[in-house]
């Protein structure tokens, strides 16, 4: 008799945006001119770890990459199979800067699709890992299916990532002397 998986969990897509390097350049300058403004960030996953700004401006630099991200959120959610939904939008993006030996703990968004953007990225600066904590890790076989269906994603430049926002993610530590720039942001999907 084979075992059969059931109840599948998490969704996720990934997609290269084709922005030139002068565009990541700016939005990367504006990243920094924030952080410079508010030093100390806020302190969510990144808890005791690297720097995370408040809500970005979804004008000004920020306009085309909003713009570019809701576009294939749309794409997203058109292709799910019988989904019903009428349009989807930007709830907040924030910046995260993680430095040299930074993580992000394992945490999930609002809304009802979570992602991120990859500004500035290194080799060995930390990946992104999908989880679902829908196992009990009490069990040996719920710890097997979790760290069975984990996904692990390479940072690149250019790489959006949508997942649902109920997904667990994290993001390992950053090996790299660099610092690891992103940005991350919640989508709602209206009927």
């Amino acid at each position: 008799m084979n075992p059969t998986e059931i109840f599948s969990q998490h969704v996720y897509k990934k997609h290269f945006l084709e922005f030139n390097t002068n565009y990541l350049n700016q939005l990367q300058a504006s990243i920094e001119l924030i952080r410079r403004g508010d030093i100390n960030g806020r302190s969510i996953s990144n808890s005791e770890f690297g720097w995370q700004s408040d809500s970005l401006p979804q004008d000004g630099p920020f306009q085309f990459l909003t713009e570019q991200i809701t576009k294939q959120a749309f794409e997203f959610c058109k292709n799910l199979k019988n989904f019903n939904f009428s349009k989807v939008e930007m709830e907040i993006m924030w910046a995260n800067i993680n430095y040299e030996g930074d993580i992000n703990w394992p945490h999930n968004h609002s809304g009802d699709i979570a992602g991120v953007f990859y500004v500035d990225v290194h080799e060995n600066c930390g990946d992104l890992w999908l989880h679902s904590f829908a196992y009990n890790q009490q069990h040996k076989l719920s710890t097997y299916l979790n760290e069975k269906n984990s996904l692990s994603i390479t940072p690149k430049n250019n790489l959006l990532v949508l997942f649902d926002s109920d997904c667990y993610h994290s993001v390992s530590k950053n090996n790299s002397k660099k610092p690891r720039i992103s940005i991350s942001f919640n989508i709602s999907i209206h009927d």
